[in-house]
């Protein structure tokens, strides 16, 4: 999860805007991947783009079910902390699937994510890692981007 701080909440005032908050910066404490993704929102007479930080996959995929046809994500990237790849630096690479992978028994092994350059990563080191297979893809970016019109 990101973590704000009060000291870094700004004023309702400058924007204009009564029921949301603003915030100079956010804090990641944890090294774990998280998304940065386009959501485009149609209200009719204007289509307009905001990025979301998306911390988690459970809230990606919430997220995902809430789409229709007046919002929708035209971009996703994946951001990756350097120990994910064996460096030491964090990535934003463009995000290709992410899937829940498992073992020849059936027992879930965690996330797999795969990226546009064909690299995937995952934080979960099983002794099968070569026998995993997709149990399930949560995201696609095939199925799940769409470009404005």
């Amino acid at each position: 999860m990101f973590k704000t701080y009060k000291h870094a909440e700004l004023s309702p005032a400058v924007f204009g805007e009564p029921y949301t908050r603003h915030w100079q910066f956010i804090e990641l404490e944890l090294h774990h991947p998280w998304f940065y993704v386009e959501l485009v929102r149609d209200y009719g007479d204007d289509v307009v783009g905001s990025m979301l930080m998306i911390p988690t996959v459970p809230i990606l995929q919430q997220m995902l079910s809430e789409l229709d046809e007046h919002s929708w994500f035209a971009q996703a990237h994946l951001m990756s902390p350097g120990h994910m790849r064996g460096e030491t630096h964090w990535v934003m690479e463009p995000l290709e699937e992410v899937s829940v992978a498992e073992d020849a028994s059936g027992t879930i092994e965690g996330y797999i994510y795969k990226v546009v350059s064909g690299s995937c990563y995952s934080v979960n080191y099983s002794p099968l890692r070569d026998n995993l297979r997709v149990r399930e893809i949560i995201f696609s970016a095939k199925r799940d981007l769409r470009v404005p019109e």
